[in-house]
């Protein structure tokens, strides 16, 4: 479905970054790619979500991305569209009768959607592959845009995955972190070439979400049980320095309140969950870094 996309990219934009190859070493130490961007692209202060703009949303069939649709259509402020394989799009279409869903394989369908977000949200659970991003990044070269910011969801470790008993145990067979280190990289050169925003959201390993009381593994059921009955204070961090678990409600919930906040652009944030029960305050989070 990606492969189809990548024809629309414009020459400018290839120029700018088909040839730069994504990093694959990160010794230990060494800062997240392009944690130092923390100023805006654009030389303006980042945007936020306003009332009527379009979200085009990716990994809208994970939950955390059904998560993120029901706070979206909760709010009853925003349209909302998502890029889709073609064989899930009409009963996707049935469930969620006011999203606009677009088969992926029609490019400039997909083209003309993307030009008018405001902001595109790639909340996958597991990292897509670099050319999803780099073909959505190409779309946002081509004329007239409405784009604010791009909005990724990444892992937690992306930093220390060079580091034994960092990220490296977690990176050693799934390549997980390098993929995510690759799309943070891309991401980043991406926005600042196009001069648009971007906002980096780590998680924990994902826990809870829709339809977690229904795993069959009755001791997996426990456990997601026994997690939402003792952790609920959220840590939000600019720093990348431990790991944990976390919500996909709260990760959704950090996915939200981050694209409503100009003072989130340009930043990365690790969001976890501590034990406790406070409910998080995320004016005082955002608005701390």
């Amino acid at each position: 479905a990606t492969t189809s996309l990548g024809a629309f990219v414009s020459r400018s934009y290839r120029r700018a970054l088909g040839d730069i190859p994504a990093p694959r070493g990160c010794a230990a130490g060494v800062a997240a790619p392009g944690a130092a961007r923390h100023a805006a692209p654009t030389g303006k202060p980042g945007e936020g979500l306003v009332e009527g703009d379009t979200v085009l949303l990716m990994g809208s069939l994970d939950a955390v991305g059904r998560s993120l649709i029901t706070k979206l259509q909760d709010s009853g402020k925003y349209k909302l569209s998502t890029l889709l394989n073609p064989n899930v799009v009409t009963p996707f279409q049935n469930r969620y009768a006011s999203i606009n869903c677009i088969d992926a394989t029609k490019a400039e369908e997909a083209k003309a959607e993307l030009g008018k977000a405001a902001m595109v949200i790639m909340a996958f659970e597991k990292p897509a592959d670099t050319d999803t991003l780099r073909y959505l990044l190409g779309y946002g070269a081509e004329g007239e845009t409405a784009l604010k910011r791009f909005v990724l969801l990444s892992k937690t470790g992306v930093t220390r995955k060079g580091n034994f008993g960092g990220g490296f145990l977690k990176n050693l067979f799934t390549k997980e972190l390098d993929k995510y280190y690759d799309l943070e990289d891309l991401l980043q050169k991406g926005a600042e070439a196009l001069k648009v925003d971007f906002t980096v959201i780590r998680s924990g390993n994902l826990r809870l979400g829709p339809d977690t009381y229904m795993i069959a593994d009755s001791l997996a059921a426990a456990e997601e049980q026994l997690f939402d009955a003792k952790f609920k204070d959220i840590v939000v961090s600019t720093e990348d320095t431990e790991d944990g678990d976390t919500s996909r409600y709260d990760v959704a919930d950090a996915l939200y309140e981050s694209m409503l906040r100009p003072e989130a652009a340009n930043k990365i944030f690790s969001v976890l969950n501590k034990e406790g029960k406070a409910k998080p305050d995320w004016d005082t989070l955002f608005k701390s870094f």
